[in-house]
């Protein structure tokens, strides 16, 4: 599992998985090799998890590579009476590493496919969690109702159509309701959280506009996934480069994850980026 873990790593920083002839291969080898272990739990950091069969998340859990550095990062800065949002909680690996490091406090997951919702809720229960809830939304900039791309191999991957999509197109979409963070909060009895973890396939910068009142008032930890994979105009490009910016300006600087290692940052050029996901965690000095 160290030389499948180290490979993974490779083919991130070089931009592999972007290669469709590599990407058909890697499938083919992983359902090959996962054909019978699809619906068995597997461990990771002292819990265990219903994955099932997403040919992304799965591997990466099982050999133990999964976000290594950006987790080691985040769950030192969590006290234990903090309230955490978890903005893509797929199954609920993160939910359940954030909800024990806030082990007095309350983390709200948002999730809104259902297939994946049934098994945040069986990782949930499994797990023995108490200090948890589901929220079967999308944190978007608007409240209403969106329509999101399954991806039937790998639910880390369904993504919220962005306007400009084909809109006679429905394969593979289901309707989602969407709300904002800030409409979100307007009912919440946990109040303003103190950390979000937020990974939505390239529409974090509408999650952070709809939720920028709190952002500015609050300046919570914030941890994002910024993956040029999944911005494919070169307005995307433009609005991610616009929202980082703004980001640097409230927070000041913050912890840049790539594949070859992390350092901290004042800024980022989208330009720049390769063909991979990076993170970014922000921490106000004051926090």
């Amino acid at each position: 599992m160290g030389l499948e873990k180290e490979l993974r790593k490779v083919a991130l920083r070089i931009g592999l998985k972007e290669i469709r002839i590599v990407v058909y291969f890697y499938h083919l080898y992983y359902k090959f090799l996962y054909r019978k272990k699809w619906d068995q739990p597997v461990s990771f950091r002292g819990g265990r998890f219903l994955i099932g069969k997403d040919l992304s998340l799965f591997p990466a859990i099982r050999n133990g590579g999964f976000e290594e550095l950006e987790i080691d990062s985040i769950l030192p800065l969590i006290k234990a009476k903090d309230v955490v949002w978890d903005v893509g909680a797929n199954v609920g690996i993160y939910s359940f590493l954030l909800s024990r490091a806030a082990s007095q406090g309350y983390l709200i997951a948002f999730e809104p496919v259902p297939e994946t919702q049934e098994k945040w809720r069986k990782n949930f229960h499994s797990n023995s969690l108490v200090n948890c809830t589901l929220e079967p939304i999308a944190l978007s900039d608007k409240v209403g109702l969106a329509r999101i791309r399954v991806n039937e191999n790998a639910h880390g991957c369904d993504a919220i159509e962005l306007e400009n999509a084909m809109k006679d197109d429905v394969r593979g979409f289901i309707q989602i309701q969407t709300t904002t963070g800030d409409e979100f909060l307007r009912t919440a009895s946990q109040g303003d959280p103190d950390v979000i973890k937020v990974d939505i396939e390239g529409h974090e910068p509408e999650f952070l506009r709809g939720c920028w009142t709190m952002l500015a008032r609050r300046k919570p930890i914030l941890m994002l996934e910024v993956n040029p994979t999944t911005w494919k105009t070169l307005e995307r490009f433009a609005i991610w480069q616009g929202i980082l910016e703004e980001l640097f300006t409230l927070y000041g600087d913050g912890l840049w994850f790539e594949p070859k290692g992390k350092s901290r940052v004042s800024s980022v050029d989208v330009q720049k980026l390769g063909p991979h996901p990076y993170s970014l965690i922000f921490q106000s000095t004051s926090t």
